[in-house]
């Protein structure tokens, strides 16, 4: 049984995020990203046109955290998937937005599975401000001129220029410059399981 968190990553690693990686090439899955400023941290996030976070709940876990999780996780990702252990499902149901994904794991035969009760759909409350602060300064400056943006900014905290960034641009924007980064982002790391 895939009980441990570790055990449940690998699962989702050569089950669905192999698919992901077939259909979408070029695709970066980074584990652990911080959102938030460090406010939150998602287990596993696939980045591409989109950015699609993968929450773990291994049968050793509860979901206790699960709603302060989300209301992260729902200001950051096109889409997001829970991952849980079968005994966990019941209560996931209640807890999770509609637009979430839901893919279940457990062991069958003595085999580990993971199927897919239903799959993520698009969430439409993005938040430009928490996107903005996924980049680094230097990422966000050049994005600030590229929009001719950056004049009387370059020396500004972080927080100005993630603000100013928010307002000024719209999501859409934002988040191709976003995803376009953390897809080509050097001297980060990755996630240690290969596919």
């Amino acid at each position: 049984m895939p009980n441990a968190e570790r055990e449940v990553r690998r699962l989702l690693y050569t089950t669905e995020l192999k698919r992901v990686k077939t259909l979408i090439p070029g695709s970066r899955i980074v584990d652990e990203l911080v959102l938030l400023r460090g406010a939150v941290r998602v287990d596993v996030a696939v980045i591409n046109d989109h950015l699609h976070g993968y929450e773990i709940k291994s049968s050793a876990d509860n979901l206790l955290r699960l709603p302060a999780q989300q209301a992260g996780y729902q200001r950051v990702f096109d889409k997001m998937t829970l991952v849980c252990d079968g005994k966990h499902v019941a209560q996931a149901v209640k807890i999770v937005p509609a637009c979430w994904g839901l893919i279940v794991v457990g062991e069958k035969d003595g085999k580990p599975y993971a199927n897919e009760i239903w799959p993520a759909i698009q969430n439409r409350a993005l938040d430009a401000l928490a996107l903005a602060q996924l980049l680094w300064r230097e990422e966000a400056i050049e994005l600030m001129e590229y929009f001719g943006l950056d004049r009387g900014f370059r020396d500004k905290p972080r927080k100005v220029i993630w603000s100013t960034l928010a307002n000024r641009l719209t999501i859409d924007e934002l988040k191709a410059f976003v995803c376009w980064k953390l897809r080509i982002r050097k001297d980060w790391r990755e996630s240690k399981v290969h596919i």
